[in-house]
């Protein structure tokens, strides 16, 4: 095996927070990808149905049928009496095979109907008509999920949701033109529980009409609105009462906004019962002002916030039924001044890793933590490292751990996934994520000591096959396996190791 002694190995990760063409939802369908994931199946022993057998063999066959006009003349005539929830199923699997093929005509003739629509923008076919047809059967409608279409206008979402009195799913992602207009006649679907304007343009009086109008609402997502900030909250606010209060929202994102700890304040008092809460990637600072009033609070993903570790510890320690928390690149906040590059600025370290690992051990329960880009961590080596106490006391009892770009970290700190007493369980970790990191073939032993992991990203890390092996053959449930950049196996094993490694065994 090939050794370059005098190229210097990167752990560190891309600049984090930093905007980039991959906060465009629509860029991120179309960016090329030179990712080196090895993905394998896991044995099958169920007989699946018939009816999954033939919607299997028709998706495969579907364009050869299709152009043979005399076998599509009696294919077509079934395929219109198929059930709707079949149908919904079958355009499903049809989409993911053919989304070039599928025409707007097709779609709009044999698939568009029922109660539930989904469309993305990675269908070439559907165009602002398609989303108009829709108005034909919104009176039945319950489910809508329309993502990355840029280009439609407002008016074309708009005049779908008046006539949709049983709506009770709005998806719009990554319509940036979906504005008030849209946003308002929304709020007539007075059934509404779930509410996606992720990169849209919504206004905050509009919003705040949705949320009065909307009593059953359970889930809004926000992220990244531009015109989200506490200048325009005045607006959001003159649109309600002041004793209004909306007691089902439980969950809310605002990843990505200008929102600051003042709005939280009375945003947290408006709806008192929320679960789930992300706020990365905005100006929060102080989340101990607010966060008493949102105390039952299972998810909080405050990466990529100006906080200290102090406020983090202040903060998570009333929460006693967190089962998420991501707190990635603490003190790079919003600034474009302060990026990962720039250790000064991070603000978790090793002594309060600790008494917030002990804090989180304490409530119990957590099942997904994120450490990503925390690049002060593991300066200072020591005998025994924050990061190991981390994991032995919190990291392996959950399902999801990431631990990327965290470059100080060594294959060593991963011994707190090794069970401390004869009695403890195994390691219940799913995902497990090292992108980035000092990981080599010694963190073998201890990753193999995660029997239930399916998921294991070390992209630019310094595994060998020696280590890998190891690995696969003691996690019977690993399916995916991320090796990008990995300059100790070769760059034509990365996306099949699966396969290397049974020709190996």
């Amino acid at each position: 095996m090939s050794r370059h002694p005098n190229k210097k190995h990167r752990t560190a990760g891309p600049v984090f927070g930093a905007p980039s063409e991959a906060d465009n939802p629509s860029a991120q369908l179309n960016y090329p990808s030179s990712t080196a994931s090895s993905t394998r199946a896991l044995p099958v022993y169920a007989v699946p149905s018939l009816v999954t057998l033939c919607a299997r063999v028709f998706t495969a066959k579907f364009v050869q049928l299709h152009n043979n006009e005399t076998i599509w003349k009696v294919t077509s005539q079934y395929l219109q009496v198929v059930p709707g929830e079949l149908k919904g199923r079958i355009f499903g699997m049809l989409s993911a095979a053919w989304p070039t093929y599928l025409s707007h005509e097709i779609i709009v003739t044999y698939f568009l109907n029922g109660s539930s629509v989904t469309l993305s923008n990675n269908l070439h076919g559907v165009n602002r008509n398609t989303i108009s047809s829709i108005k034909r059967f919104s009176a039945s409608l319950r489910e809508l999920r329309l993502t990355g279409f840029e280009k439609i206008a407002d008016e074309a979402f708009a005049s779908i949701l008046p006539i949709a009195p049983q709506l009770k799913v709005l998806v719009l992602s990554g319509c940036s033109k979906v504005s008030g207009k849209t946003i308002l006649a929304a709020s007539k679907c007075t059934q509404l529980r779930v509410a996606n304007f992720n990169y849209t343009s919504a206004t905050p009086a509009s919003l705040a009409a949705l949320l009065v109008a909307c009593s059953e609402l359970e889930v809004l997502k926000l992220a990244k609105i531009s015109n989200w900030t506490d200048t325009t909250f005045s607006k959001f606010l003159s649109g309600m009462d002041e004793a209004f209060r909306h007691v089902n929202l439980r969950n809310l994102k605002l990843r990505q906004t200008a929102v600051s700890d003042h709005f939280m304040v009375t945003l947290t008092t408006i709806c008192p019962n929320l679960r789930r809460l992300d706020v990365s990637f905005t100006g929060i600072r102080k989340p101990s002002l607010w966060v008493d009033q949102a105390s039952h609070l299972e998810k909080l993903c405050l990466t990529s916030t100006a906080i200290s570790s102090g406020e983090l510890c202040s903060t998570i320690r009333n929460l006693s039924n967190l089962k998420t928390l991501a707190i990635g690149a603490l003190g790079v906040g919003t600034s474009p001044s302060t990026t990962i590059n720039n250790t000064s600025s991070m603000t978790l370290n090793d002594h309060d890793l600790i008494l917030v690992s002990d804090l989180l051990a304490e409530h119990g329960g957590l099942e997904s933590l994120s450490l990503v880009s925390n690049t002060k961590l593991s300066l200072t080596r020591r005998e025994s490292s924050a990061l190991c106490h981390m994991i032995s006391r919190v990291g392996r009892k959950c399902k999801y751990l990431n631990l990327s770009s965290i470059s100080s970290l060594r294959s060593s700190d991963l011994a707190g996934l090794m069970p401390t007493f004869e009695d403890d369980e195994p390691s219940a970790l799913q995902t497990l994520m090292l992108n980035n990191t000092g990981v080599d073939d010694e963190a073998a032993p201890f990753i193999s000591c995660c029997p239930e992991l399916a998921t294991l990203e070390l992209a630019g890390t310094k595994i060998t096959n020696d280590g890998l092996f190891p690995i696969v053959d003691a996690c019977p449930k690993l399916v995916n396996l991320d090796l990008t950049s990995c300059r100790g196996i070769k760059v034509v094993d990365r996306r099949r190791i699966f396969e290397v490694w049974e020709q190996a065994g």
